[in-house]
């Protein structure tokens, strides 16, 4: 069970004073295999071999859920400080104890998801990805993901609040990751916004992507063919 740093330690304390004893047996948490087993997923859905990759991903859920499920806190993972911090204090918040825990079992449920979008499963893909964000709801990188299976669905408004909700928690993330996940963030908006019509909006939202990073090829590209788009618009 992983607890936060020294300046964050007190708020955790009491958001998880009434945390019971253990489960028996071995905590995944603390165990190097569950990482190990996630990077072999992944190295298998980058070689197209996702059917493959999902029972790696079901063994880090069931040890998860074995030596987990019967605890009666509300469970949290996060990749930082900052990112668990939210979830805990909005577990205070709705006086729920609540217990935080390395990312590695939301991990788990979102290389699943992305495995199974690999292979078409999109419906299971989606509902195995709101697992991942039931235990990390401020990850930037799955509600961005999220908002890739709203929009493969046509289903504007949710992929919007999606991505406005990745946006938002980005900066709670790792910080070799903010910047990217951001991007990522933005360029999900202003997909949206072009497909619902929304071109200058559109524009806005990638010029403020390039404001943020003037390298990010695929926003240039974007902001071309909505500029494009416009100039076709004109000239009706």
């Amino acid at each position: 069970m992983r607890y936060l740093g020294s300046t964050l330690l007190i708020l955790v304390t009491i958001v998880t004073a009434n945390v019971g004893i253990a489960a028996s047996g071995t905590d995944p948490d603390k165990d190097p295999q569950m990482e190990k087993l996630l990077w072999d997923a992944r190295h298998l859905v980058d070689a197209k071999n996702a059917a493959a990759a999902i029972p790696k991903c079901d063994a880090v859920i069931s040890a998860y859920k074995a030596y987990y499920g019967a605890r009666k806190e509300k469970i949290y993972c996060g990749r930082t400080g900052t990112e668990t911090l939210g979830a805990l204090l909005k577990a205070a918040a709705d006086k729920e104890n609540a217990i935080a825990l390395s990312s590695t079992w939301a991990d788990a449920y979102y290389m699943k998801a992305y495995a199974l979008q690999d292979l078409h499963r999109l419906s299971e893909a989606k509902t195995t990805l709101q697992l991942a964000l039931k235990l990390s709801p401020f990850n930037s990188h799955y509600l961005a993901e999220l908002g890739e299976i709203y929009g493969l669905e046509k289903n504007w408004p949710k992929a919007m609040k999606a991505f406005d909700e990745a946006e938002d928690n980005a900066k709670l993330g790792p910080e070799d990751t903010q910047a990217d996940e951001l991007g990522r963030a933005r360029r999900g908006q202003g997909y949206v916004l072009v497909e619902l019509g929304k071109l200058d909006e559109a524009e806005k939202k990638y010029k403020q992507c390039l404001a943020s990073n003037p390298n990010d090829a695929k926003a240039k590209a974007e902001l071309e063919y909505v500029r494009g788009q416009k100039a076709k618009r004109k000239a009706r």
